[in-house]
């Protein structure tokens, strides 16, 4: 028993400097649970994990030496803790590598809508009828539809009455009338006859007839293969539209474009949605009657169109239809699309087949089912495009010609000259190489103006002449940019270099690059002035990250500085989860300073009925913050409504109506909560308390995590209150050690030393 608990002991506490005075037989009185870090805690569940040992093995003799039952207890929370935390993180990784071989086998796939199921996910398209407007002439009454009869005049009538089953409306004076199966207008011309014979004002014109429909009747229409297929009641003003709408469409393997309306046992019209889709075309949108059916069958066959197509997604083919007829559905080509390479990816029996379309000929192409068509973007490059920048009159873009070479010198013609003051020793070419990176060549202008055929280049597309005003070249010369661009760094400085075209060397501005660019500059005066303490000079400037077309017109200088802001309001999304027992868990933004937990909460809807509101706890740095929930409402602004931080995760757990007993008892055990039973009460229907069990130091553990210990006042003792959810742990009595005859043995020799001393001492 002994090395048991050594190696327990040991393992607990080998970690920490308090474990050297524990092992010395020292007082644990003064220990602390929140002394231990994070790291310390891991190493305990380790060390017991190695060991195969609990904390309850070593709870008796760690109270034996003075630990606080409370702290003990602490303890053992934030253990438990910090292994829910490591479940959860193994988890989480476990989840993240099923993910990224989800991600892996679906090659990053994006989900693409079938084209047409946007009217049926479209909450403003419902194609309800208009009961409001005129009844239609045409329109066919039956039993249920209510008619509003008024006779106004010389007679009067104002009735109001449905159409009995029979299919008559009984007017009064009149008599049974019978209508059903009659047009509305048919149905007008058989009243008017009826009651003229009464009212016979109405015949001779001295009064008035009106006939109108109050109120629809309901008809029975059944829908096959839809989202929602079933039978439906709907107003006898329904088209085929409404109720697919209200089916919620076809069903992932329905077809859009062959949907059968059946009356009477027969096919009497066979729906594609596309005429509507592409044309506007409604003629299927035919009214309804009663026990109509609906069905929609599996579609033959789909394709998808991706890229630069203006409404890109998976369509479905008619018979015979065409590539050219399928890409109108979708719109047509987008403007940056190029049609000379069209891709259509095909499946065969036995594996994949790629087919190359061009422009020509893709109107002529009979795609097939399951074909993947793939429209690339042109180059976001310039075939025929050279400039010219600097001390020229006319800087700007120029083209070259279709047939033919252009020189230097033909570009500087072309540029209406150069300017007086122009520096013609030295001139710079930016050449775009075939691997897509630029290299600088200087040139004499002059010699290239005189024809020399060595400085005269030919030039190719993207090519750019830098002509440089008359001033000093340092060809040794730096300029560096850095913040929010692509490719930060320090690039060569030429003369005339401007900050649009640093910004071309580094690649242009990041997502997140603000407006605001400060380019820092060494001042230069003419004069010394020991008054002048300003060394640097700052230029700050507006450049649109989208459009920094007005960078051009910023003249950068050797050794300059450029510094791109990033966005003020940009910042990492700092998250806090909740689990449990509320309306939406998950995970949630800290969206301003000082949010706290009933702030979250009430973003995610409050808590369930559930919810135990005595069992919320957060978790922060792997340890337990138990929280007052009743507190909390009480008074929000106070402190124990926490305000939240980072990685903080608020659990709410579900009602427990049970108690768990554990320890030194006869049987661990949980109990069902009874309202206004005490501790001992749950302790004798766990058994009882064994002869190792320690019921005076006796704890119990609350569902929010927080820890209570019995008192002891005279003799009387008091033990914690007992709610559902609790947990109450009896610890055991440490075992006493016989000493053994050795330690005898020891003991007698120490004192008979002692006596021999103070022997001496008195003599």
């Amino acid at each position: 028993m002994k090395r048991i608990l050594f190696v327990c002991l040991f393992g607990l506490f080998s970690t920490f400097s308090i474990g050297q005075e524990f092992l010395k037989g020292k007082d644990l009185s003064q220990i602390k649970a929140a002394q231990f870090s994070e790291a310390e805690i891991a190493q305990i569940g380790k060390e017991l994990k190695a060991n195969q040992m609990t904390l309850e093995q070593v709870e008796p003799l760690a109270l034996a030496k003075g630990i606080n039952a409370l702290e003990f207890a602490q303890l053992k929370v934030r253990l438990e803790a910090t292994s829910a935390q490591q479940k959860l993180q193994k988890e989480k990784k476990e989840n993240s590598l099923k993910t990224q071989l989800i991600d892996t086998v679906q090659l990053n796939k994006k989900k693409i809508d079938v084209f047409g199921s946007e009217l049926f996910t479209t909450k403003s398209l419902s194609f309800e009828p208009n009961q409001n407007m005129p009844t239609p002439p045409n329109y066919i009454l039956g039993p249920g539809d209510q008619l509003e009869i008024n006779i106004y005049g010389v007679q009067q009538l104002s009735y109001s009455g449905s159409l009995s089953k029979n299919g008559t409306i009984n007017i009064p004076n009149v008599g049974e009338v019978f209508v059903s199966g009659l047009s509305f207008d048919a149905a007008k011309s058989k009243i008017q006859k009826q009651v003229s014979r009464i009212y016979s004002t109405v015949g001779s014109g001295n009064s008035k007839l009106s006939v109108s429909v109050s109120n629809y009747r309901s008809i029975l229409v059944t829908i096959i293969g839809a989202q929602q297929s079933g039978n439906y009641r709907l107003s006898a003003m329904s088209t085929v539209y409404n109720a697919l709408h209200v089916a919620g469409g076809p069903s992932d393997i329905g077809s859009y474009r062959k949907i059968e309306l059946i009356r009477n046992s027969k096919v009497i019209r066979t729906i594609d949605l596309y005429r509507f889709l592409s044309k506007g075309d409604q003629s299927d949108n035919i009214s309804l009657t009663d026990n109509d059916v609906i069905r929609i069958p599996s579609y033959d066959g789909r394709i998808t169109l991706e890229g630069e197509i203006k409404r890109p997604g998976i369509f479905e083919i008619g018979t015979g239809e065409n590539l050219h007829q399928i890409i109108t559905y979708a719109s047509g080509f987008t403007d940056n699309a190029y049609k000379n390479r069209i891709l259509v990816k095909q499946k065969t029996r036995t594996e994949l087949k790629v087919t190359d379309l061009n422009e020509n000929n893709f109107s002529t192409y009979v795609p097939k089912a399951g074909d993947l068509i793939s429209v690339d973007k042109i180059l976001d490059r310039y075939e025929n495009r050279v400039q010219i920048k600097g001390a020229v009159f006319r800087p700007g873009e120029y083209s070259l010609p279709l047939t033919g070479l252009m020189t230097i010198k033909d570009l500087v013609v072309k540029a209406d000259g150069v300017k007086e003051n122009v520096f013609l020793n030295k001139a710079s070419l930016i050449r775009q190489k075939e691997d897509l990176t630029k290299e600088y060549i200087s040139f004499n202008l002059q010699a290239a103006l005189n024809g020399d055929t060595t400085a005269n280049m030919t030039l190719q597309k993207e090519d750019i002449v830098m002509v440089f005003f008359n001033q000093e070249l340092l060809d040794s010369y730096k300029i560096s940019i850095s913040g929010e661009v692509r490719k930060p760094g320090t690039f060569n400085y030429v003369s005339g270099m401007t900050l649009y075209d640093l910004l071309l060397e580094s690649e242009y501005f990041t997502n997140i690059a603000a407006s605001s660019v400060t380019v820092f500059r060494n001042k230069k005066d003419a004069a010394y002035n020991a008054n002048d303490q300003e060394k640097i000079i700052s230029f700050n400037l507006s450049i649109d990250p989208k459009n920094p077309d007005s960078a051009a017109s910023f003249l950068l200088e050797a050794q300059d500085n450029v510094v791109v802001r990033r966005i003020v309001t940009f910042e990492t999304p700092q998250m806090i989860t909740l689990t449990g027992e509320v309306l939406y868990p998950g995970g949630y933004a800290i969206v301003k300073k000082e949010e706290r937990i009933l702030d979250f909460i009430q973003r995610a809807g409050g808590l369930t009925d559930e919810a135990d509101q005595d069992a919320i706890r957060v978790i922060r740095n792997e340890l337990i913050i138990p929280i007052d929930w009743k507190a909390i409402n009480q008074d929000p602004i106070g402190t124990r409504n926490l305000i939240l931080e980072q990685g903080d995760a608020i659990q709410i757990s579900n009602k427990s109506y049970t108690v768990a007993v554990t320890g030194g008892v006869r049987f661990n055990s949980e109990v069902p909560y009874k309202k206004g039973k005490g501790l001992k009460y749950y302790i004798n229907n766990s058994g009882g308390v064994t002869d190792k069990g320690w019921l005076k130091k006796v704890y119990v553990v609350n569902a929010n995590g927080s820890a209570s210990t019995s008192s002891s006042f005279f003799g009387i003792h008091s033990y914690p209150k007992i709610l559902p959810g609790s947990k109450i742990v009896v610890p055991e009595k440490p075992e006493r050690q016989k000493t053994s005859t050795s330690e005898i043995v020891g003991i007698s020799s120490v004192l008979a030393s002692l006596a021999g001393i103070l022997l001496a001492v008195f003599r």
